[in-house]
Parts: C-alpha cells; structure tokens; sequence
C-alpha cells in the first residue's frame, strides 16, 4: 500500500493545479497526506471540501517558518512524510499532475521490483504547453526513516543523520569509504540505474510539472523567486511580460524564451512544444483556455474526487 503526501500554502494565489495535482494521484494512493501552511487566500477552504469528499484524504496545518529560506519548505514536508503509514511513500507536489496511462505501472512497481528500495520516475517542465527541461526524480520509496524529503523537498533522498552514520562507518570500513568516494552516497543509495537500491523506470508518459499555466499566475511566480532567491536580475522581465499580460500569443512567447534562457535548455522547432492530446486530460480544458488570467478551481473536478 501507498502513503502520497503533499504540501502546500497559498497555491491559489500562485496558480498551482493543485486540485488536478491530487486528482491525479489518488488513484495510487492509499492515503494522501496534506500539509497545510495556514493559508489565507481560500486554498485551506478548498482541501476541507476535496477530504469531505475523498476520504483517502487527510489535511494537517503547521505553521511554516517565517526565515524564507528555500529549505524551509523541506522541513514542513518532513514533518507530514514522518506521519505516512503505509509500506511505500510518494512524494508529488502541487504543480505536479501524473498522467492518467501511468497510474496502472506506478502502482505495480513494489510488486514488479519488491527488492528495490526507491524508484526515479521521469518528468518534464513546463510552463503551459512548452517544455523547460526534463529529468527524472525520485519519488516512490519504501517507507524508511532514512528516506525523505531533500533540498527544496523536490525530491526524495537519505536523510542528512543517515549520511553521517555511513560515514562515521567508514572510519572502520576503508573500503566502504573508497566505494563511497567512487560513486557518492546518493548515487550508492538513491539515484541511479545500476544500483541493487535503486532503480530508474520509464513510464508511458512523464509526469507533467507546471511551472504555470496562466499569465497572471507566472508574473506572481517570479516575484515570489526574486523575493526568496534574490533574483533582482528577473524586474526587467517581469516588467516587460506584465506589458503583454492581455496578448497571450505574445506573452507566452517572452516568457518561453525568458525561462529557457535561465535554465539553459533550447529546444528547436516543434520539439519544445506538447500536443495538448498528450497532456493529461484533467488539465486540457485549463491549456485551453485563452480568456482567463489565473488559475481557477473548477466544481466538476471537485466533484469527480470522489470517486478516486
């Protein structure tokens, strides 16, 4: 059985598809655990009505430090991954929605490979329908302490007193050193294809990872990233899309070119671009949608949680 859990604050306000994001791993979960950071713009008010419909369901508020570091959110989200119950975990965030071909495979995965420990899945990133870069991710995991959430909690990996234990080993076990020094511990234990721990899998489609999916929401985005990384480079940008905010034509293709700019990748031609046929159905009808500015949660998809 299968623990999911999540954390989030004020995802409206961002214009997370947070409520596509849960519908999508539902299906694979047992249980979904929430962690909730007290919003105040109508995101909290959503979860208590997608729990009294889901009862796989279960929302936890907690306060989240007030620091703005980027680790901070990795320490709420320890805090709800310790409280999962089941054998696996798996780790999905707000902007995160799995496409509805891979459900059947990732929930077989502790049956294909029980010996496995943790598995990496692929994703893309993208802001609408164009991609930013693409990658694999750990995500699914047996429900180990040493297991958690690392960095920004955008990935699973061993815990920072795991490490040290392995380490504090190799004062009497030289060659265990040597492997470590060889390899790394997180390539040892958690992110490689070679490793009897660990396993990358390929999946019919990627996850799918919205960076953003309205105009709005994308400017409220890079403010948010100027203010906790200091990004002062990004006002220029910010500045010259909030001009195009009314053209989404134009908007799109500045924001598009701004992002792969930041994250270096430059896809030719058609290559950067998703068919909206191959993005997961739950969220074609927001893709398509050229009038709206923000994201909106929709009844329809509220109503059909349900049955997840």
């Amino acid at each position: 059985m299968i623990s999911g859990f999540m954390t989030l604050k004020n995802v409206l306000t961002s214009g997370y598809p947070f409520v596509e994001a849960i519908s999508s791993i539902l299906p694979i979960c047992d249980e979904l655990l929430i962690s909730e950071g007290y919003s105040t713009d109508g995101t909290f008010t959503v979860l208590k009505n997608i729990a009294n419909v889901n009862k796989k369901v279960k929302i936890f508020r907690q306060e989240w430090p007030t620091n703005r570091k980027y680790t901070d959110i990795t320490e709420v989200t320890n805090i709800v991954r310790a409280k999962c119950k089941y054998d696996y975990i798996f780790s999905i965030q707000a902007n995160e929605i799995i496409h509805e071909d891979d459900v059947t495979l990732i929930k077989a995965l502790p049956e294909i490979c029980p010996q496995i420990t943790a598995f990496t899945l692929p994703f893309i990133h993208l802001v609408k329908g164009y991609k930013f870069y693409e990658d694999f991710r750990l995500r699914l995991a047996k429900n180990l302490d040493n297991i958690v959430a690392v960095s920004d909690a955008w990935t699973l990996g061993v815990s920072e007193s795991f490490i040290t234990s392995e380490i504090r080993k190799t004062i009497f076990h030289p060659r265990r050193l040597r492997q470590y020094i060889n390899k790394g511990v997180e390539w040892t234990f958690a992110n490689t294809c070679s490793s009897s721990l660990s396993r990358s899998f390929y999946l019919p489609k990627p996850i799918y990872r919205y960076w953003s999916l309205f105009p709005r929401d994308y400017i409220e985005k890079c403010q948010k990233h100027m203010e906790m990384f200091s990004l002062n480079n990004l006002k220029q940008d910010v500045a010259l899309l909030q001009n195009h905010v009314d053209d989404p034509e134009l908007f799109w293709a500045n924001a598009v070119d701004l992002r792969r700019k930041e994250l270096g990748f430059n896809y030719p031609g058609d290559l950067g671009l998703i068919k909206l046929s191959d993005h997961p159905k739950i969220v074609r009808d927001l893709l398509s949608d050229s009038s709206s500015k923000s994201y909106y949660v929709r009844d329809d998809v509220l109503t059909s949680l349900k049955d997840l």
